[in-house]
């Protein structure tokens, strides 16, 4: 790889300095320099290129291929067995004692017991209440009316005090068709010189002259006006009014009385009371009874397996090769005697 690349590097520089060569030849007087005579010399350099080969390889492929495998497949058998078995049973069984308890025995006693009561004892009462009494009375007022008055008043107003002149005014005149309106088609008049052309009369008419004038007149104008007179109404008034009256009044007063209730108080006692009761007694007890039982059991079993089995295999391939091919390029050189500082600019390898 570092090969490839120092090449391309050589024969990129080598085309650089001939393009500019070239170029610097081109220019001024036709490839000549003030110095000596430039000619071209022919090169070989090598240069990449892609190029497409066959080549054999070895390939690792696999062919399936079966194979007889013998393995151990273990199978549970079922066997009968006679097993021996023993079990505890509980039988009851009746059993009596006697037992002590404590029981709580009611006793009822009578006791006298003194208790508080309020009595209610009524009297009359006379008492005084103040009531409003709804009174009518009638005040004096002041009411405002709304009464019409009648005012004359000047006002200026625009009237049209024009009249009627005569004027004379020219109107299209209505006359018979001549024989011209056949070529023009339209209402004319026949004039001497035999031509159709529209035709007009003066008319006396009546027109309005306007003459606008301002005057003064007077006019009667109603206006209401808000006058205040005196007036009477009349107001309901509560007054506050003494007044009695009896009422029925309440007194609680504390009064002893006694009552005789029944009191009642637990005393222990105790009995004996022969009881009943079942007791489970354990009892052992055997039998014998066949089971079914499965044992495990190794058996030889052929099986056919499919294994890949690898091969080697040579193959054909296109692979991309990089050749390195001569090219001829044609490389300027400066002939003559040529000075220091035009040499490296026209590519001269010979001194002066």
């Amino acid at each position: 790889m570092s090969r490839f690349l120092l090449v391309m590097a050589t024969v990129g520089l080598l085309l650089t300095s001939a393009s500019s060569v070239m170029a610097g030849s081109g220019s001024g007087d036709g490839g000549q320099s003030a110095c000596g005579q430039v000619t071209y010399v022919e090169k070989t350099c090598y240069v990449p290129q892609w190029v497409t080969e066959t080549r054999i390889v070895n390939v690792c492929e696999y062919v399936p291929e079966q194979r007889d495998v013998k393995e151990t497949v273990y199978k549970c058998v079922p066997v009968e067995r006679e097993i021996e078995r023993t079990c505890t049973e509980l039988v009851p069984e009746q059993r009596n004692k006697t037992v002590q308890y404590t029981v709580c025995r009611a006793v009822v006693t009578p006791v006298e017991k003194q208790y508080t009561v309020c009595v209610p004892q009524w009297r009359d009462e006379t008492r005084q209440y103040t009531a409003y009494v709804p009174t009518v009375e009638t005040r004096q007022g002041v009411r405002r009316v709304c009464k019409p008055t009648t005012e004359v008043i000047t006002k200026k107003v625009c009237v049209d005090r024009g009249s009627w002149e005569t004027q004379l005014v020219e109107a299209p005149c209505v006359a018979r068709r001549c024989r011209a309106v056949r070529h023009c088609g339209r209402q004319a008049c026949c004039d001497p010189c035999g031509c159709c052309q529209p035709c007009t009369t003066t008319v006396c008419c009546k027109v309005w002259v306007p003459n606008v004038v301002e005057e003064e007149v007077q006019v009667t104008v109603c206006k209401q006006e808000i006058v205040e007179e005196p007036c009477e109404y009349q107001v309901t008034v509560c007054k506050p009014e003494t007044r009695e009256c009896t009422v029925k009044v309440c007194e609680w007063k504390q009064e002893v009385r006694s009552v005789i209730c029944n009191v009642t108080s637990y005393k222990p006692e105790i009995i004996e009371k022969e009881v009943t009761y079942t007791v489970c007694v354990p009892t052992e007890k055997k039998w014998t009874e066949k089971v079914t039982c499965y044992e495990r059991q190794a058996e030889e079993v052929m099986r056919t397996v499919t294994v890949c089995v690898p091969h080697q295999v040579q193959k054909e391939i296109q692979v991309q090769v990089c050749r390195m091919v001569p090219k001829t390029v044609q490389v300027p050189v400066q002939c003559g005697n040529c000075c220091r500082a035009c040499a490296p600019r026209l590519g001269c390898r010979r001194g002066c």
